[in-house]
């Protein structure tokens, strides 16, 4: 990011600009001053439903910022151990698919990709969750997502292997 130094400032402390030669310059706000306007950082696409989606997204799904007031602690403790407990019960599945493989058991061609695929799906609910903290019921929904993938997960891996 290039920041303007001392020696770009007038004496009056205003950002000097480059006047080509020949040039009388001209009043503010007429049509050969607009490149003296920062544009905007990134516009919108003009489809409205894909901003609207983007807004809500953005919106829930975040981290929190300076500004926002810091969770209840009794909330983030206990998703904070509802997290741990999914994490140490992902050692399940886990587990029996690396023992599975590592012993080269007759597994079927599709677990291993499907309960991959369910974990990853489960972590990045988890990490929803967390990033919707100050939500009141989305953390609760993106947890209790988590749980049931990761309950699907540990009836494959019983009943598979």
């Amino acid at each position: 990011m290039r920041t303007e130094s001392n020696s770009e400032r007038d004496a009056e402390g205003v950002l000097a600009t480059a006047v080509p030669a020949g040039t009388t310059g001209n009043t503010p706000g007429t049509a050969s001053d607009e490149h003296a306007v920062m544009p905007s950082a990134r516009t919108a696409p003009d489809d409205q439903d894909a901003t609207g989606l983007r807004t809500a997204v953005m919106s829930r799904f975040r981290l929190p910022g300076e500004d926002d007031p810091s969770p209840r602690t009794g909330r983030l403790l206990g998703l904070c151990v509802w997290a741990a407990a999914l994490g140490f019960l992902g050692l399940i599945p886990g587990g029996r698919l690396a023992v599975a493989l590592a012993v080269n058991l007759d597994v079927p061609v599709w677990y291993a990709p499907t309960a991959l695929t369910i974990g990853v799906v489960g972590v990045a609910a988890i990490a929803a969750g967390f990033a919707a903290i100050h939500r009141y019921r989305l953390p609760i929904i993106c947890f209790t997502t988590a749980t049931f993938l990761l309950l699907v997960n540990i009836v494959l891996a019983y009943t598979t292997l």
